[in-house]
């Protein structure tokens, strides 16, 4: 189960009315027997939670508060929970016997808990990415209760078969190009299943590079970027930023042993929330047409839809952020509140 500790900043925050408007409190919850760290930012009086379960395995999400916020303006018109997952960011220190997909499933569920109990609502709504937006499906999928909208993005389906698919690719660029180095580091890798966490991040290295997670930005830039944001954020000292960069590999390779063989098809085929799913098309980390087929194939009585993001590889909410923000917003059937204007985009939204 869950229970409350005390905060380690902004300690003030915990205990302001629900009559005031804002909240910004970094806080610590007991989940099954550890400490997990969340970010709460935004508007108490909206009486929404939007809980954002991060992409990975091993990746944190509290450092990226501030980029995700310049985007997608969503702290006007809800409380954000910026969740570091047990074995990351500021969670990072995890019994690695606990660091499984059944684990996070519950950790999910407990986590919607909590801040139910928290900030007194009786539900929250969830963003999962990529491997979050899975255990997102996975916890609604044995237990909706307290469970408003989920938007899944980038869901992983068939892991197995993303496998073959971003290696396809990357190997296949890495031809197209001529990129020599690339390709020895591939072929030395081997075909899936790329079970160790040098084996995944090299291939990730390789998809990434060549646009296959973020179109506008190569491996170099993301890793620089995410360093950056880990080392200056106010949210962790140095050494903790320093333990959240190792934790990386470490979870990795706890995730990726229960993640071989896994489909959703097969775990998953209905589900009791209204769930959308947003797709990039260029994405070659998880496959649109399988997730497309997922999409067609999952009865949800409550509501499914899919949102296609056409100038989009992994990651829509950094390389489509105004489109994504719009289409989110009516996915969660939260009203719009004006924000300053974002960046243009250039992609064509369908």
């Amino acid at each position: 189960m869950f229970s409350l500790r005390p905060t380690e900043h902004h300690p003030p925050e915990k205990d302001t009315p629900m009559t005031t408007r804002s909240i910004d409190s970094l806080e610590s919850f007991d989940i099954a027997g550890m400490a997990q760290w969340v970010l709460l930012r935004g508007d108490l009086r909206s009486r929404r939670v939007l809980l954002i379960v991060q992409q990975g395995p091993g990746l944190p999400l509290i450092h990226e508060a501030n980029a995700i916020e310049r985007r997608l303006h969503l702290e006007a018109g809800s409380v954000v929970a910026y969740w570091d997952q047990r074995g990351t960011g500021k969670s990072w220190n995890a019994d690695p016997s606990t660091i499984t997909l059944a684990r996070l499933v519950a950790d999910v569920r407990a986590m919607v808990d909590a801040l139910c109990a928290r900030l007194d609502v009786d539900r929250v709504d969830i963003l999962g990415f990529s491997i979050g937006a899975t255990l997102a499906t996975l916890a609604a999928a044995q237990n909706p209760a307290r469970l408003g909208r989920i938007v899944a993005v980038g869901i992983d389906v068939d892991f197995a078969e993303s496998e073959r698919y971003a290696y396809a690719f990357a190997s296949g660029e890495a031809a197209r190009r001529g990129d020599r180095r690339a390709q020895r580091q591939l072929q030395a890798i081997g075909a899936p299943p790329h079970d160790t966490a040098k084996r995944f991040m090299t291939r990730a290295r390789w998809v990434t590079a060549y646009g296959g997670i973020d179109r506008s930005r190569g491996f170099f830039g993301m890793l620089w970027a995410n360093v950056w944001m880990l080392l200056s954020s106010p949210h962790y000292s140095i050494p903790e930023a320093l333990q959240a960069l190792r934790a990386i590999e470490r979870t990795q390779e706890r995730m990726l042993a229960h993640l071989q063989g896994f489909d959703l098809r097969a775990l998953v085929s209905r589900i009791e929330v209204p769930i959308v799913f947003f797709q990039g098309r260029h994405d070659f980390a998880t496959p649109p047409d399988l997730v497309a087929s997922y999409v067609d194939a999952l009865d949800a009585p409550r509501g499914k839809s899919l949102v296609w993001f056409e100038g989009s590889a992994h990651m829509p909410h950094y390389e489509e952020p105004a489109r994504f923000r719009s289409a989110l917003l009516r996915a969660l059937d939260v009203a719009a509140v004006p924000v300053p204007a974002l960046a243009p985009q250039h992609a064509t939204a369908h």
